[in-house]
């Protein structure tokens, strides 16, 4: 049987015992000590030598055991059992002797200052201030701690074992300096001991992959902590990389496979997951930078005070005093190309961006597109962190609450949205938050508002708060005063409305609210069931067909500003009509189309709700227009002739149409006659409900 022994005590020494048992070769894994045996099950295979040795134990070791190939495999620093090793093999037989060289990590050691000794290191140390956490082990402890003024300083972590204690113990070392534990230990578990213990300085040994260098000098740049960087002694000609001195023993063995049985036993998920998960080259972090660096909050800071890359608004990273690279652009557009040029040139660790947005993130931000772009980059880990709202900061500014009141932005959202749910919200709600992007919008806001007083109840003041937490101006202004604003900076504003009405949530306003002329008008009862039966709902896209006075799509278009009404209509005096009405009730989702239908909706969106008081004739070809965009809509059509109810359900038959609701309603109304009320009964109308 074949047989090895190996020097080991670290990682590689184990990985490679595991391997050569997996294929039956028997090793002899030796260690200095009973805790260096503990990470390593014995086995048939695997026999474990605990104890240190010198040259001529070792050589008693070789003549006892008669192994076919002897590994060094010790620590990189080990520096005397390697001598004793070299000096044991001049006196024996010769058989293959591989010295392994521990993988170097790739890091960016920018921040590191490097020692060849501990005795230069320490001596180094007496000339800084702060907390050393040193990660160099116990053997190297008596050097550190010679001295009382960096000895008081150490934070000492070392492996938990009675003999590492000890050493701690006779170095004068207390209790709350030390950290015994077992690593390997990855970057956020140094990060967290760094701040732990408030340590500026990490102390550690060029100790490569498997000793992870890479993590614990991440670790000390996210802190914004210096390195002290132990050489690496210069390692003797004719070491060996883990791969080859594993290909060479299984060439020697006449082993065909190159890949270990526990290769074989990871499991499916385990595959897949390194499979499609890619390297992660950014943590990016998209954080609420509030009012001002004066509202940042410390999660924020943090980060900021961490970052490689920061992003945002000129006004934003100017006031910023950190080492970090900062481009002033705040647009996905800008964002997205400057981290793909920066994923082309890092080719090691793992960088912290910090893009940074006004306000909240989570309150008309751009927060969220930018979110969705990141996404798409497989080497981004994406965050969000919240911020000070503007809102929250107004309203305290005001000394109000903002609990009640609606919420409103102009800044970044097109006129024809933000418009009609700003008048919608002024009109009902007491209060009424609006971020702008400055003096130009406060100004529209301001004529608005005017024009509301004047024909509606209303009676507004509007708190106006400009650059707020950065040489802010607080007032209170009456509309007027916002029409001629002029102020720069950024604005929000608080408005309030002492003679708002609720709104109301049903359909059932009254005829004599708009202008009629003789465009024919449907009733309000009439017009109260037909929007009842219609069910629009929130973001609703509706066609008014035969539109008329234009009644039902004013009162659709007041249900909620975020309707979107089409008030299509043939006749240009009734078109006239409806912007009348329109400008009456200043509803601005409301888009006048002159034309006959079906002919006149191209281009329109496709709607979810079709309202049809008239058709011209042509409802068979209206309603094979709505059928051929193959989209869900609920359909209300209105018919005051039998001719006109025989024609729709010809219509409905032909294509196909089923579940069809068909209601007829007479309604009749009091006429004062002296001091009698008469009913007066009206024409009675057909609405007929269907889905397609």
């Amino acid at each position: 049987m074949n047989k090895v022994i190996i020097f080991g005590g670290t990682t590689e020494g184990r990985r490679l015992a595991q391997d050569l048992a997996e294929h039956d070769v028997v090793s002899i894994y030796c260690v200095a000590t009973e805790y260096g045996k503990e990470p390593i099950e014995e086995s048939s295979c695997i026999h474990i030598h605990s104890g240190r040795m010198d040259s001529n134990e070792m050589l008693k070791l070789y003549q006892c055991e008669r192994p076919d190939a002897i590994i060094d495999a010790t620590h990189p620093f080990a520096e005397v059992v390697k001598g004793e090793i070299t000096n044991s093999l001049r006196n024996y037989e010769t058989v293959p002797f591989y010295r392994l060289s521990r993988e170097e990590d790739t890091v960016d050691v920018s921040n590191c200052v490097f020692f060849d000794s501990a005795v230069d290191c320490a001596r180094a140390l007496l000339n800084t201030e702060g907390k050393v956490f040193l990660t160099t082990g116990s053997k190297e402890l008596p050097t550190f701690c010679q001295e009382e003024s960096l000895r008081d300083r150490i934070i000492a972590r070392i492996l938990p074992n009675d003999e590492s204690l000890e050493i701690c113990k006779s170095c004068g070392l207390k209790g709350n300096q030390i950290v015994a534990l077992q690593g390997p230990f990855s970057k956020m578990m140094n990060i967290a001991f760094m701040r732990e213990y408030e340590a500026n300085i990490m102390v550690l040994k060029e100790s490569g992959k498997a000793g992870g260098e890479a993590a614990r000098i991440e670790a000390a740049n996210a802190c914004g902590a210096k390195c002290f960087v132990i050489r690496r002694p210069k390692e003797a000609p004719g070491t060996y990389s883990f791969a080859e001195v594993e290909d060479r023993l299984f060439s020697q063995f006449d082993i065909k496979e190159r890949f270990t049985k526990v290769d074989d036993l990871h499991s499916a998920a385990d595959k897949i997951k390194e499979k499609i998960t890619p390297d992660i080259k950014f943590n990016v972090s998209l954080a609420g930078f509030g009012m001002g660096h004066a509202t940042l909050t410390k999660e924020v800071q943090e980060l900021i005070d961490d970052a490689d890359y920061i992003f945002g608004a000129p006004r934003m990273v100017v006031g910023i005093d950190t080492n970090a690279k900062k481009y002033p652009y705040y647009l996905a557009e800008d964002i997205i190309p400057t981290i793909q040029s920066l994923s082309a040139e890092i080719s090691y660790g793992i960088k912290n961006i910090v893009v940074l947005f006004s306000g909240d993130t989570g309150f008309y931000s751009g927060a969220s597109k930018l979110k969705a772009a990141l996404m798409e980059l497989e080497y981004c880990k994406v965050k969000i962190l919240p911020g000070i709202s503007t809102v929250s900061a107004l309203a305290a500014r005001a000394n109000e609450t903002w609990q009640e009141g609606s919420l409103v932005s102009t800044h970044g959202v097109e006129e024809a949205i933000w418009m009609p749910e700003l008048i919608q919200s002024v009109l009902h709600n007491e209060k009424t938050f609006a971020l702008t992007s400055g003096s130009k919008d406060v100004r529209k806001i301001g004529q608005i508002l005017i024009g509301l007083q004047e024909n509606n109840t209303c009676d507004f003041r509007i708190f106006v708060g400009t650059n707020l937490y950065s040489a802010e101006k607080l007032e209170w202004l009456t509309p007027e005063k916002c029409w001629n604003f002029e102020r720069d900076g950024l604005c929000s504003l608080l408005i309030k409305n002492t003679k708002f009405t609720p709104k109301q949530l049903s359909p059932g306003m009254k005829d004599e609210e708009f202008i009629r002329d003789k465009v024919p008008m449907s009733k309000e009862e009439i017009r109260a069931l037909s929007i009842c039966k219609l069910l629009p709902t929130k973001d609703s896209i509706i066609y008014d067909i035969g539109s008329g006075s234009g009644s039902v799509a004013v009162e659709l278009a007041s249900l909620d500003s975020s309707v979107k009404v089409f008030a299509v209509e043939l006749k240009n005096e009734a078109c006239n009509l409806i912007q009348k009405n329109l400008d009456r009730f200043m509803l601005k989702n409301v888009a006048v189309i002159e034309g006959t239908a079906p002919d006149c909706l191209e281009g329109l969106p496709v709607p979810t709700h079709v309202f049809i008081g008239g058709s011209a004739g042509r409802l068979e070809d209206i309603l094979l227009k709505l059928k051929a965009y193959n989209s869900q809509m609920r359909i209300v059509i209105n018919a005051v002739t039998l001719e006109t109810i025989a024609e729709i359900n010809a219509v409905i038959k032909k294509l196909g149409i089923e579940n069809e609701d068909i209601i007829q309603v007479a309604v009749s109304k009091a006429k004062k006659a002296g001091d009698y009320s008469l009913m007066q009964g009206q024409n009675p109308v057909y609405i007929v409900t269907i889905n397609i």
